[in-house]
């Protein structure tokens, strides 16, 4: 039988795609007042910087690069940019202004439908600015609204939410159906997982190696995190990057800074992962990724520097990620930044960094975390939710909309299920709980994670849920993928995708299977509203479940930054 074709009032799925994916691309409602004539912003004539010429739009003279604006913000974008309108009425993305900031702005690239700039002065300061606690705010990529009051930032996260669910999910009553947004309990050192990159600086004749952060719009850039430290992490993690730069100075550039354009140097990145037991007693793993040989490893400059962080408090283990001594970016064209990822003749992975082998060289690759009174044994490779305080208030809020019966009767499909966390903190309230995910190291950290928690109920397999057979219908999903037996009906499936959502051949099944209630855990609301319009569309037979939004509730995991998750309820109607 010919697959069924989901509907929209009269548009078939293909149409529905495609308008979906124009809304995405579409500017935000958030700065749509603006494109759509709203009171707009200061007008008048600007002024050039330089000499460099843009195209004009639509027949009218615009500003162009270099030129200096005088403009207010009315919105955010979901980049984290304030949006203004330039006097002759195209949006501005601008980054550092604060909605009901007058500012003036220097343009830095024009498109066809909207510029980008970035802040030069306050005119008229904003009623919800407020000082960044970060020293190195302005030149860091790590955070990109310090510079709003807290209050105001989960706000705009809401209305971001609401935005996309009736803007792309076509949802008439999104207003109505999303709750306020769930506040993170700390703002600052939430984070138990960093990033830190090495980098060369030359300062007169004289360079020197360190590490820090990428700038906004940077891949190969570094902007050093002195000894304030980095406001995101823990205190035993900062410990450990003031351990590093206090090395490095030592070292006095006798082990090279890993060079991302030309494949030269050493030493490339450093992960810093915290954890905490359900005692409260903090752990750190630190993995250091280099091109060093083994003999380096063992003997010299940057064995010291292994050693040293291991004999440092609350560190539990200390790894080698060896990476091949390989160029990771190359020179792009038209874009923000002046290279991008993708090396020359490397077979990079998505991140754009090479295939890596890691060695455990004190302790193990191991660190033990406790989200929600369970445990977690995770591996330097594993994904895991990088705000543990603020995920176990996501992970409650998805437990709470599962609506379980309270008799454990339910069956749950647990889909993306990376190491386990949803699952597993459902399993309690469950009968039985399936896991996919297509990342066999994950598989296995959710099978042990299981075992360590005592919890049989749990079963996770492999499954790459981004290629399943929609013809097959409910067998495409639930059969076992060694034993091809078929596998128990679900009621509740939780779906926690990556950014890009779900495909469509998934959706098709999941309203095969007809399970009475889908919770779908986002990181990106846009693709999470794109989704739901598949999900809602109308059924095309007694096979073919149509769903009802019932609920979203937008969770903060991120303070300082523009991304929001969310957790939408669907009801089979």
């Amino acid at each position: 039988r010919r697959p069924m074709m989901f509907t929209l009032g009269r548009r078939p799925a293909m149409a529905v795609r495609a308008l979906v994916a124009r809304a995405i691309r579409a500017p935000r409602r958030a700065f749509a007042t603006a494109a759509h004539g709203g009171d707009g912003t200061g007008g008048g004539a600007s002024r050039r910087e330089d000499d460099v010429d843009a195209d004009a739009v639509g027949g009218v003279a615009a500003e162009r690069v270099g030129d200096i604006v005088r403009v207010t913000c009315t919105d955010l974008a979901t980049s984290g940019q304030g949006v203004c309108r330039l006097p002759s009425g195209m949006v501005l993305l601008c980054d550092g202004a604060t909605p009901g900031e007058i500012i003036d702005a220097r343009v830095v690239k024009v498109k066809k439908r909207v510029a980008e700039g970035v802040k030069r002065a306050t005119v008229v300061d904003a009623p919800d600015a407020t000082p960044p606690p970060c020293v190195y705010y302005d030149r860091c990529g790590g955070c990109s609204w310090q510079h709003i009051t807290y209050d105001a930032q989960v706000a705009h996260k809401r209305r971001q939410v609401v935005d996309v669910l009736t803007r792309i999910g076509l949802e008439p009553e999104a207003e109505a159906k999303t709750s306020a947004c769930a506040s993170a309990r700390a703002t600052e050192r939430y984070r138990n997982k960093m990033e830190f990159a090495f980098g060369r600086i030359t300062e007169g004749r004289t360079a020197r190696v360190v590490v820090g952060l990428r700038p906004r719009g940077s891949n190969e850039d570094v902007v050093e995190i002195g000894e304030h430290g980095c406001l995101l992490q823990s205190e035993e993690a900062d410990a450990v990057l003031r351990r590093t730069r206090d090395a490095l100075t030592r070292l006095g550039g006798s082990v090279e800074a890993f060079d991302r354009t030309t494949g030269e140097g050493t030493l490339r990145s450093m992960v810093i992962r915290s954890a905490r037991d359900s005692h409260g007693t903090p752990s750190v793993m630190v993995d250091l990724a280099t091109t060093a040989g083994d003999d380096e490893l063992l003997f010299g400059p940057l064995a010291d520097l292994l050693r040293e962080i291991s004999e440092m408090p609350h560190v539990v283990s200390v790894l080698h990620t060896s990476v091949p001594p390989e160029p990771e970016l190359r020179r792009g064209n038209n874009r923000n930044s002046k290279f991008v990822k993708g090396g020359r003749g490397v077979k990079a992975k998505s991140n754009g960094s090479p295939t890596a082998v890691v060695k455990a060289m004190y302790g193990q690759n191991k660190l033990v975390e406790t989200l929600d009174g369970v445990k977690f044994e995770l591996s330097s490779a594993s994904f895991f939710q990088t705000n543990t305080a603020q995920a176990t208030q996501l992970v409650q809020i998805m437990r709470d909309a599962c609506g379980f019966s309270g008799n454990n009767t339910e069956v749950v499909l647990d889909l993306f299920c990376g190491v386990g966390t949803m699952g597993l903190c459902v399993a309690s309230r469950a009968k039985h709980v399936m896991g996919w995910e297509v990342v066999p190291e994950a598989v296995r950290d959710a099978k042990r994670n299981a075992e360590i928690n005592g919890i049989e109920n749990a079963k996770f397999y492999r499954v790459d849920l981004s290629s399943l057979n929609a013809k097959l219908g409910a067998k495409g999903l639930l059969a076992n993928p060694k034993t091809g037996k078929e596998l128990p009906m679900p009621d509740i499936v939780i779906t926690d995708p990556a950014r890009f959502g779900m495909a469509e051949s998934l959706i098709s099944i999941l309203r095969t299977i007809g399970a009475k209630r889908i919770v779908y855990v986002s990181c990106n609301p846009a693709t999470q509203a794109r989704d739901m319009v598949l999900l809602t569309a109308q059924s095309q037979g007694p096979n073919d479940a149509r769903y009802a939004l019932v609920s979203c509730t937008p969770v903060d995991m991120f303070p300082h930054t523009s991304h929001v998750e969310s957790v939408a309820v669907f009801d089979r109607v």
